[in-house]
This record gives C-alpha cells, sequence and structure tokens, in this order.
C-alpha cells in the first residue's frame, strides 16, 4: 500500500516514523493510522503492521456503544473488511431443510431424503449428513431428541428448526472457545427481549427444549440460552444460499455486528458461497465517519422500517431520514392532498407515528395518524395480493391510486421495481416482443427507481447495478428500432448507442462487485458479455 504524504490538513504532521521513531513525512495509506520516514521503513514494517493495517477502527460511543469508523478516507467500492461466518443455521420459521447445505426439502419424497443414522434429522444427501457443519457434537445432542420428535411432513415448518443455530452457538463454548468469546460478548438486549413476547416463545421453543430435551441443563443456564437467542435476533445477518431458491438462513459475521444502523447505509455487502462476507464502501466514507449498515429495507417507508426494527432489533431508529417527514425530499410514505392539486400530505412529528397528525405542505389540509394508518394498511392488503408475474395488476394499482399517494410512494416504488424487470422477462412481455410505447415505459420505470434509490440506497449498490442493466436493454432495441424505421440519423444512433453503452458499464462495475453465484453475479457475466458487443458494435461503425 502507497504511503501518502502528511500535511497539516490531516492532523498528524507531527507523527514519527514507526519503526525508526524519527520525524515521519508518510502516513500508511491503508489504514491511515500510523506514519513513516520512508518507503524502505514501510516495507521492514510491514510484518508487524500487517495484521493491524485496516480502513476502520472500533471505538466506544455514548449513544451506540462499540461502533465502527473509518481510519482513512475510503473511496466507493474500496474493500473495508471480509470476514467469514463463525457460523451459520435455519432462520426461525423455516421449512424443513438440510443441516448442512440448507436445501429446502419441501419438495422432497421421503425415499429420497438421507437421514442421520445419529440423530434421524432429514438431510439431503449422506455427505451432507457427514459434513463439518453437522458436527458429532451437534449429532450427539440431537440425537436425544430422536424418543420425542420425527420430522416427516416436509411442508410444514416445524420447531426444532428454531433451536439449531442458537445450539450451534452455544456449542463453539467447548468446540471453538475463541469463537465462542467473540459470540458472546455481542449484544443481545435481554432486557428488553424479556418484555416482549418473544421471550415467552424462545423459552418454550428453544430454551426448555434445549434443557429438557436435549438434556444441556448441566452445560448452559437459561439466561445463556436466551442470551444466544438475542445475540441472533439482534446482530445476525440473512443469506441466500447458493441453488437455495427462495431459502434464506442466518450467518453470524462478530465484526460486521459492530457496524451501526442508518436507514441510508454508506456501504453494502456481499456474502458469497462459502459464508464470507465482504463490505465496500458504497459511497466516500471520511477519515472519521461512522461505517453504517442498513437492517430494513431501503425503500420501505419510514412506520415500516421503524417497525421492523422495533420488533426485530429492538431499538427505535432516529436517524436522519427517520427524522425527516419528507424522507430525504423522497416522499416515499407522503400522500397527496384531498384539498389543493398539487400538496402533499407529511407526517409533522415521523418519530411519533401513531400519535402525530399529518398535514399538507401547501395548505391547511390534515389527517390523523388513524386515517393515514388506515389508508395504507388497506392499499398494502390490496398490493399483497398481486402474483409476482402480474404485470397488468401492477400497472392497474400504479393508476387506480396515481390521485391518492405521492408517485414516489414505497408501494409505488415496489410496484416499479417488479415491472422494471417483468417487462422484458415474463413470457408475455418478452423483450423483443415488447411495443415502443412499452420499452419507453420500461426506461421510465428504471429512471423513476433510480431517482429513489439514488438517495436512500446510494452509491455503488445491487438496486443501482440491476436497475441500469435493465434500463440497457430497452434503449438498445428503441435506437435500433428508430435507426432501422430511417427515423434517426447515423450520427444520432451512435450517440445513443454512446449512451447505452456508458449505462451498461456503470451497470458492469457495480454487478462485478457480486458474487458470482449469485443471480445478480449472473446478471453482471451477462453484462459483460453485452458491453463487449456493444463496443465491436461502436468500433464498427
Amino acid at each position: 500500500m502507497m504511503n501518502r504524504a502528511e500535511s497539516p490538513a490531516n492532523g498528524i504532521s507531527s507523527k514519527v516514523c514507526a519503526l525508526c521513531r524519527s520525524k515521519a513525512s508518510q502516513i500508511c495509506g491503508g489504514c491511515g493510522e500510523i506514519s513513516y520516514c520512508s518507503k524502505e521503513h514501510q516495507k521492514q514494517h510491514w510484518a508487524n503492521h500487517k495484521s493491524q493495517c485496516k480502513p476502520y477502527k472500533i471505538v466506544f460511543d455514548q449513544k451506540y456503544g462499540r461502533i465502527m469508523v473509518a481510519s482513512k478516507n475510503i473511496k466507493p467500492g474500496e474493500i473495508i473488511f471480509r470476514e467469514k461466518a463463525i457460523f451459520t443455521g435455519p432462520k426461525q420459521g423455516c421449512l424443513p431443510c438440510c443441516l448442512a447445505c440448507y436445501t429446502s426439502l419441501e419438495n422432497v419424497e421421503e425415499a429420497s431424503l438421507f437421514r442421520c443414522p445419529g440423530c434421524n434429522f432429514p438431510f439431503c444427501q449422506e455427505k451432507c449428513a457427514k459434513s463439518p457443519e453437522h458436527g458429532e457434537t451437534e449429532c450427539k445432542v440431537l440425537s436425544r431428541t430422536k424418543s420425542r420428535i420425527t420430522i416427516t411432513d416436509m411442508s410444514k415448518s416445524h420447531p426444532v428448526y428454531q433451536c439449531i443455530s442458537p445450539l450451534r452457538g452455544l456449542l463453539l463454548k467447548t468446540t471453538q472457545p475463541k469463537l465462542f468469546e467473540q459470540f458472546n460478548g455481542l449484544e443481545n438486549h435481554n432486557d428488553l427481549r424479556r418484555k416482549s413476547d418473544y421471550w415467552s416463545v424462545y423459552q418454550i421453543n428453544v430454551v426448555e427444549f434445549l434443557h429438557k430435551v436435549c438434556e444441556l441443563s448441566d452445560q448452559f443456564t437459561q439466561e445463556e440460552i436466551h442470551s444466544a437467542c438475542g445475540a441472533l435476533d439482534v446482530n445476525a445477518y440473512e443469506i441466500r444460499p447458493p441453488n437455495s431458491g427462495q431459502q434464506r438462513i442466518l450467518g453470524l459475521f462478530p465484526l460486521a455486528s459492530m457496524m451501526s444502523h442508518n436507514c441510508v447505509s454508506n456501504m453494502n455487502h456481499v456474502i458469497d458461497a462459502k459464508y464470507q462476507m465482504t463490505v465496500r464502501a458504497s459511497v466516500p466514507i471520511m477519515r472519521g465517519e461512522q461505517v453504517f449498515s442498513s437492517y430494513a429495507l431501503a425503500l420501505e417507508g419510514t412506520r415500516e422500517r421503524r417497525s421492523l426494527l422495533r420488533q426485530s432489533k429492538l431499538f427505535e431508529c432516529d436517524c436522519s431520514r427517520c427524522s425527516d417527514p419528507t424522507e430525504c425530499s423522497t416522499y416515499l410514505s407522503a400522500l397527496r392532498c384531498q384539498k389543493c392539486p398539487t400538496g402533499f400530505v407529511l407526517p409533522i412529528r415521523p418519530l411519533d407515528e401513531k400519535e402525530t397528525e399529518w398535514k399538507c405542505n401547501l395548505c391547511s389540509y390534515k389527517l390523523t395518524a388513524v386515517v393515514v394508518n388506515r389508508v395504507v394498511d388497506k392499499l398494502k392488503e390490496e398490493f399483497e395480493t398481486i402474483g409476482p408475474n402480474e404485470v397488468e395488476k401492477f400497472e392497474g394499482f400504479l393508476s387506480r391510486h396515481a390521485s391518492l399517494v405521492h408517485p414516489n410512494h414505497f408501494l409505488f416504488t415496489s410496484a416499479r421495481q417488479s415491472l422494471s424487470q417483468l417487462y422484458g422477462r415474463d413470457e408475455k412481455y418478452l423483450l423483443n416482443t415488447l411495443t415502443m410505447e412499452q420499452l419507453e415505459r420500461k426506461v421510465v420505470i428504471c429512471r423513476q427507481l433510480l431517482d429513489v434509490a439514488d438517495v436512500v440506497e446510494p452509491g455503488l449498490t445491487r438496486i443501482r447495478g440491476v436497475t441500469l442493466y435493465e434500463m440497457h436493454a430497452p434503449m438498445l432495441l428503441m435506437a435500433r428500432r428508430t435507426f432501422e424505421a430511417g427515423q434517426i440519423s447515423s450520427a444520432e444512433f451512435k450517440e445513443k448507442i454512446e449512451t447505452v453503452r456508458s449505462i451498461l458499464s456503470e451497470a458492469t462495475r457495480i454487478l462485478s462487485l457480486e458474487d458470482p453465484a449469485s443471480t445478480e453475479g449472473a446478471m453482471g457475466s451477462a453484462a459483460v458479455q453485452a458491453l463487449d458487443q456493444i463496443q465491436r458494435w461502436i468500433s464498427s461503425m
């Protein structure tokens, strides 16, 4: 890592060389934390410094507790850290799945299953039953349930799967004590969870099961088991295992848990097939700034995000976006005023969503929170009845309620996110069969989606990469059709193709950061091929 020259602006011009203690002229470009008098001394010191050379540091904050802050200026796309999950496991409420590769067993016949000889749990194959994920210690514990539990109906969730992830965390105490120390040191919010309905559910389904049926009362107290459940609820990341369809699992990443939440994140993360997380800056992060993750869906409204965070993470989010009635001028929760033609109704106190009045930003029109929530809940009920591939119903929803909510309303934005991919992919709307109006519609939808996403999920993010990729194809096809019809000149055609190349180039850059085995990674590979074809096309013009 090359050094950069020190300057008074860095605030560290008086530092000394980490090797010889003479006055330093350059600072480490990797972490920004230590200095050197020369490149030669940096090279000599690298063996000692390598393990500490990170672009972040963990510090204590009065409000957030332990937090991650940038120790130097971090550029978009720059890796902040990589971390492998210390363990993975099934999500709460999941259908029966293989305990090693997490393949859903929903549509697997009994004859095709492999049952572990030790514990009788179903696996997709013998190889998985013998894998390290289902280790000897876990199998021995679960074998104590054989006389009490037999999982036969693969189409229904079974409460025993709620125990697997907490059990794996607890068993680290004897199998890998250093990893257990990391797991045990994570926030569990037991004081708050004790007052929630979750506590009694965990008490019956996990604590008593592990104590009485799995006979672990001599190894772990009830409080320790609750703490394991809490640490997972508060800190675990959701993972899409490779080739798993809709299946989701949990992964525990202690370092990633140090990133505080903000509803506008400044990083993005990718988890690969080996459950290694790579965290990159999505926007510039200045030295001393926090590295923020987002535990909520960025395209949801404030009430929905805060409700999710309250229930799942046990805190009240008061970030700058949640505190802003306009949600950073996106108006994702705003209704249209029914009194004046151009006003929008916004919450006066957005952090008090149950009691706040909502008022038009241009006139005196007001609504109570009860009325607003009733209207939005009714719209959500209707929206949730729309199937994943029903283009006409999504479009109908948008046109039918255009007079009721802001064009960017989170339900409208969600509909557009679906439509941006359905146009061109659904069998009734394949790209080459779309009319010019439908192609233009797809482009407009993508632009509207980006207008919102670039504010609440800015920078080198998955949604931007995917949406740019979706946008390039209709733009390319429209350019070809208009040129072949003689409606534009060669120069105009080339200009349009250059625009498409620019869009596709950015999409390629973003999607190249995704795991190659993921849907987005495959899209990135397709984008590379499309970009190469367009560049050859332009060269031949």
